[in-house]
């Protein structure tokens, strides 16, 4: 059998990083603001207040409904942005370039988490090929440098899980104390960002109450305790709102996702749904139209090879995949079951991705196994192992190559099985976050620039249909926006919801990618 040292496969994983790392700084500017990103930014603006003014400073509670979700990243985003303020080339960056950075920092430990989990289940090879699977998934990647909720909540349950199963491990020989505060406080942090977090704390319970830790139940219960309590505690560090209540308002968060009442139009397969009256497939479609084609096979392989799999791992590596796979899945299986409220494709289940890869690279090596030895001669095995290692690469150029067009729109990819963005268009949703407005922002600019400028004393008018703070940001001042069917000198609309539709006008400007339009500019008549 083809054996390789497993320090090339770290070898090669610190330079995945490296790369990844280097596209997050030359490139984090390039986002534009998502469509709740200004909320978001004063939900982490009061946070920082609340507790600089002694917990006085309670407004936090009145921006909208952010209060139900634990502050972690947006606290801490404005933390940097107040204390720790960036500058490139003498420029000062915006809070939303800091949050934006920081966000695919949080992006970049996911797949740190994701690599160190794969090599504890599966060695060196499943690791590496996990941490490529998830660089190279538009729906993570492209929902690394914008997205406050998800992202981080995947960092933070990878590596729970990690640690989780680092106790797995450890199991009969005891626990130290150190291993109980890295899980409680990776969990605590995690719950800070979302208290539904507290689901993977039950799967780890779980396992460690059945065989064959059954009979080390007492210490078991108590290490399953005192994590719990660590991570409540960090949770409520990171949490103003459950600090006022801390049980029942935990609770009422826990209650209110589950029955979320938000209610909007969403796009699926063509036909528009009312969000909480989705049919029960909408989050295996939506998985099958966002994964890459190599992801999805793998995953849909490991499916079928997964008694196989699992004969392959040693007892702590079979509780940890049973851990994975009950993380991975229940949460969708529950969406199917009880159908809440789900809208913006599945960016709510962003944290299975990084485990789907997981799963994708176990089934790939055990393929590879089966594959290579079924060949006796050691030339016949290289020459296949370099053939389907060349199959991985040849995907892995074809999606990069899609992710460069793309860029930085990677979230509305869609695979070919779809027809790619193009034939996603109008059946699925796209640029649903209107981040595309800041690259219309900046050519209206242009554009009044080659027509000689906003006259002196003059205030352009705009009317948008959309997230107005997505444009605005990225106009001066003598720019001005008003309501979307009001007298404005120009409309800019997203294509969500056939925006576009709702005035007429010149169509001065189309930010596109794949021919598929995500925002349009419109020269109306002056009023």
């Amino acid at each position: 059998m083809l054996k390789i040292n497993e320090k090339l496969y770290s070898y090669a994983a610190g330079i995945v990083f490296c790369v990844v790392a280097l596209l997050i700084v030359a490139t984090f500017r390039h986002y534009g603001i998502t469509w709740d990103e200004e909320l978001q930014s004063q939900y982490g603006q009061a946070i920082v207040d609340y507790y600089l003014s002694g917990f006085k400073d309670q407004r936090y509670a009145e921006i909208y409904n952010l209060y139900l979700y634990g502050g972690m990243f947006d606290g801490l985003a404005s933390a940097v942005d107040r204390f720790a303020p960036f500058t490139i080339f003498s420029e000062r960056l915006t809070v939303y370039d800091i949050r934006h950075f920081v966000n695919a920092l949080f992006g970049l430990l996911g797949m740190w988490g994701t690599w160190r989990l794969g090599r504890f289940i599966g060695g060196g090879a499943v690791a590496l090929l996990a941490l490529i699977l998830l660089a190279l998934t538009p729906m993570y990647y492209g929902h690394m440098f914008n997205n406050p909720k998800d992202i981080p909540f995947a960092a933070g349950i990878i590596w729970t899980l990690y640690y989780m199963s680092r106790f797995y491990q450890r199991a009969e020989g005891g626990h130290t104390k150190k291993l109980i505060v890295k899980l409680g406080i990776i969990l605590g942090l995690t719950l800070g960002i979302r208290v539904g977090g507290v689901m993977v704390l039950v799967f780890w319970a779980m396992g460690m109450l059945v065989h064959p830790f059954r009979r080390h139940i007492r210490p078991n219960v108590i290490n399953i305790f005192c994590v719990g309590a660590l991570a409540y505690l960090v949770m409520l560090l990171c949490w103003p709102w459950a600090q006022q209540s801390p049980i029942a308002n935990p609770l009422a968060a826990l209650n209110e996702f589950k029955n979320f009442p938000h209610n909007v139009e969403v796009l699926l397969d063509g036909t528009i749904y009312m969000s909480t009256q989705l049919p029960w497939y909408y989050v295996p479609l939506y998985f099958a139209v966002q994964l890459p084609e190599i992801l999805l096979f793998l995953l849909l392989a490991s499916f079928a090879l997964m008694p196989w799999i699992a004969r392959g791992l040693n007892t702590y590596q079979r509780q940890t995949l049973l851990l994975i796979l009950l993380t991975a899945f229940v949460p969708p299986l529950y969406a199917i079951l009880r159908h809440p409220s789900l809208y913006d494709g599945v960016r709510h289940f962003l944290f299975v991705v990084p485990l789907m890869c997981i799963l994708a690279s176990l089934a790939a090596r055990h393929i590879f196994i089966f594959v290579v030895g079924q060949f006796q001669q050691d030339w016949a095995r290289r020459t296949v192992a370099a053939g389907m290692l060349s199959i991985v690469l040849i995907a892995a150029v074809a999606q990069i190559t899609i992710s460069v067009k793309l860029h930085p729109y990677e979230y509305i990819f869609a695979n070919r099985f779809t027809g790619g963005v193009s034939g996603a268009y109008g059946r699925y949703e796209l640029d649903y976050w209107g981040t595309s407005f800041k690259e219309a922002a900046e050519k209206l600019q242009q554009y009044v620039r080659r027509q000689g400028g906003v006259p002196p004393g003059k205030i352009y008018r705009v009317a948008i249909c959309g997230p107005w703070d997505s444009a605005m940001i990225y106009l001066p001042p003598n720019y001005e926006p008003v309501v979307a069917n009001e007298p404005a000198e120009f409309f800019l609309s997203t294509t969500r919801w056939k925006c576009q539709n709702m005035r007429a006008g010149k169509e001065i400007i189309r930010i596109k990618r794949f021919g598929v339009p995500l925002s349009i500019v419109k020269k109306t008549e002056e009023p």
